[in-house]
């Protein structure tokens, strides 16, 4: 049955049929057992096929963060942003599994100056430079206000 059909179809059912049948697409799309198994298969920074429902087409872009239900895309070739369902993430099934994500960063990897950021816990992202290397966190001085952050929450930024 091609997408024509199936739509002359759904046109005749009743408004109270189209809501039941859209309720259960919705609760299989976002069961956690399906969003787990895309989830699996997928890491930051990696580039992914996905299907752009607001333009109803197929698009490049690469991961940029995740939540438990959605996951944001950073289109390829543009400065949007998407968030979308797991569902939506074009996945080859034959493809091997993805290259595996970064080992998160340690000690050894900063030095005192160093230009980092991190995300609070109120999810804002913070700038600021190393002042101090502990034995499992380290100190950073974002404007005047002092921060300790595990290593393994921190990122490089690379001043241009």
């Amino acid at each position: 049955m091609d997408l024509k059909d199936l739509m002359t179809g759904l046109q005749r059912l009743p408004d109270v049929e189209l809501l039941r049948l859209h309720a259960a697409i919705e609760q299989l799309l976002f069961s956690p057992g399906r969003i787990l198994a895309v989830r699996q298969r997928l890491h930051l920074g990696q580039a992914v096929t996905f299907w752009n429902v607001r333009d109803n087409r197929a698009e490049r872009g690469s991961i940029i963060r995740f939540k438990t239900d959605q996951v944001l895309v950073h289109v390829e070739h543009s400065s949007r942003q998407l968030w979308m369902p797991y569902a939506a993430i074009l996945l080859d099934p034959d493809a091997a599994t993805p290259e595996p994500p970064p080992k998160p960063l340690r000690r050894s990897d900063f030095a005192i100056g160093d230009t980092v950021s991190f995300d609070g816990r109120d999810l804002i992202a913070r700038f600021g430079r190393i002042t101090r290397l502990n034995t499992k966190t380290a100190t950073i001085d974002c404007t005047g206000q002092s921060w300790r952050v595990s290593y393994a929450l921190l990122r490089h930024i690379i001043d241009v």
